[in-house]
């Protein structure tokens, strides 16, 4: 029989990659279809609200990434039929329509989309700003933000970066234009460089000169691909698990109120991770019947692993996974 873990393991494999696609086309489609022209022509006459605006994400190309997020909640859902008693099987299946899953996705996947975009949008006004202060031309600034056509679509835009990732790259141009060997070495730590260009840098902090013009440019292009490419894997690897495990939690309650079974636990199972955290390797074993929640020290109430309710703390890089039982009537 596959163990639980086995099964969560391969929807993760089916579901992850499927998420992230629809993350990156999103922001490939959205990049594309920005004016680059009409946002020049903004940023050249100050108007930094309404060039804003014209990056907004359009929430319909998100709604893909809003469906992959149901499907993998409906995956862990029809976990449930897996765990059911032989007896029961073809009584009860998953309800993916019923009102409390369409409110989780609704709400989790909104939000989800939101984050994005609002996102987007500060990452967007501080590459203007920045642009702006630093006295390149609108033309250029546009053009960071969009990034370079390549056939069809534009490669190595801000647009899908995170605030913390914009920064870097903001910062990580000026080290590298600044010319202080010092500074420039500091570069050479960001992790989410593009390390095929460290000879070029390394060659110019011995030459004592800045890197300018358009080799600074192919070199933050790069950073800036790599950068999405990166929050494109975290932001798949952590809705996969969250939804599949809100989703398998959804299909335990539903069977719970199908009246066909006595009661359900859920034991919290902490998996290797490359930082375990302390107080989840604590959990493990710990058993709690559905419809409570595990409780953590520092007062976080979680339903299952990767519940959002923990927030980051618990769910980012988390690989624990609940372990369900089902408990048949005693006649």
């Amino acid at each position: 029989m596959v163990s639980q873990k086995q099964r969560v393991l391969d929807a993760l494999r089916k579901y992850e990659p499927a998420i992230r696609r629809e993350f990156e086309k999103a922001i490939s489609l959205a990049t594309s279809a920005v004016d680059l022209l009409e946002l020049a022509g903004l940023i050249e006459a100050n108007r930094i609200d309404d060039a804003v605006r014209l990056l907004r994400i359009d929430q319909s190309l998100l709604w893909p990434l809003h469906e992959a997020i149901r499907a993998t909640h409906m995956a862990g859902g029809g976990m449930a039929t897996e765990l059911i008693p032989k007896g029961l099987r073809g009584v009860f299946g998953f309800d993916g329509r019923h009102h409390r899953a369409e409110q989780w996705v609704s709400q989790h996947a909104g939000q989800l989309v939101e984050g994005i975009t609002r996102e987007s949008i500060e990452s967007t006004r501080q590459v203007i700003l920045s642009g702006l202060q630093e006295g390149r031309s609108s033309r250029v600034v546009a053009r960071e933000i969009t990034g370079r056509q390549l056939g069809r679509k534009r490669v190595g835009g801000y647009l899908g970066l995170n605030s913390n990732q914009t920064d870097s790259i903001i910062s990580g141009r000026a080290k590298l234009a600044s010319g202080e060997p010092k500074l420039m070495r500091e570069y050479l730590n960001l992790k989410l460089r593009n390390k095929r260009f460290d000879g070029t840098i390394k060659k110019a902090i011995r030459e004592g000169r800045a890197i300018t013009g358009k080799q600074l440019d192919r070199i933050m292009e790069a950073h800036k691909f790599k950068a999405l490419g990166y929050r494109g894997r975290v932001i798949a690897k952590d809705q996969s698990r969250v939804a599949t495990s809100a989703g398998r939690e959804e299909g335990m309650r539903q069977l719970m109120e199908s009246g066909r079974v006595a009661k359900i636990t859920a034991r919290w199972q902490h998996n290797l991770s490359e930082k375990p955290r302390h107080d989840h390797v604590a959990m493990n074993g710990t058993v709690i019947e559905v419809g409570e929640a595990f409780e953590f020290p520092d007062g976080a109430r979680m339903k299952h692993p990767h519940d959002p309710a923990g927030g980051a703390k618990h769910g980012i890089g988390c690989k624990c996974i609940a372990v369900y039982r089902v408990h048949l009537p005693k006649d």
